[in-house]
């Protein structure tokens, strides 16, 4: 099930950050798992308005980051997108205190960054920000061209490519069990905070 964010980009001051997180409150009682992708910027603007109760650029964002139990950061594998992920790292943990971040590195081919693009990048990341677990999903153009083509999911669409089993992998070493944060509150809440054998 998707539930799709504002149709037009001028409409983003009613996405308050209140009430992004009530919606996400009420997305926890509806579904055992939710996934929310949210734009990369994270810059408080309070220094470039003049009413400070008004609303903020970001706040939608920053409301889904501070209710979140996983953030899976993803970074574009090429010197622009890993350079930019080492300067905004930082203001990422500062946003979401001691959540646990899951790297996965998008796009993964030899073309950009040489002829051993994962060593490159897991040592750059390792060196600067200390980050030594990063998940990579390959160049996969083929199977996200037949995922737009038809408008379906790249699993859907293209069920054996190699993006396809790069994400299951991921999902499945990186993600499940969920964290103890959502099966604490989810047992707080009544809910049976055993796995489901097959549930994804």
């Amino acid at each position: 099930a998707v539930l799709t964010g504002i149709n037009r980009p001028g409409r983003w001051p009613e996405l308050s950050a209140p009430r992004v997180a009530a919606a996400l409150e009420i997305c926890r009682d509806w579904v055992d798992d939710v996934v929310v992708d949210v734009a990369s910027s994270l810059e408080q603007d309070e220094e470039i308005v003049s009413d400070l109760d008004g609303p903020r650029r970001n706040a939608a964002t920053r409301a889904a980051l501070g209710a979140a139990d996983l953030v899976v950061a993803v970074v574009a594998a090429d010197p622009v997108g890993v350079s930019r992920f080492l300067r905004a790292h930082a203001e990422l943990r500062a946003a979401i205190g001691s959540t646990p971040v899951r790297v996965l590195v998008n796009k993964t081919r030899s073309g950009v960054l040489g002829i051993d693009p994962r060593t490159q990048v897991r040592r750059t990341l390792e060196r600067y920000l200390g980050i030594d677990d990063v998940w990579f999903a390959p160049a996969d153009h083929r199977a996200v061209d037949a995922a737009l083509l038809r408008a379906q999911p790249v699993l859907a669409a293209a069920g054996r490519s190699q993006l396809t089993a790069a994400i299951r992998r991921f999902v499945g070493e990186a993600i499940e069990p969920p964290p103890v944060a959502a099966r604490t509150r989810r047992a707080a809440r009544g809910f049976d905070p055993a796995p489901v054998a097959g549930r994804r």
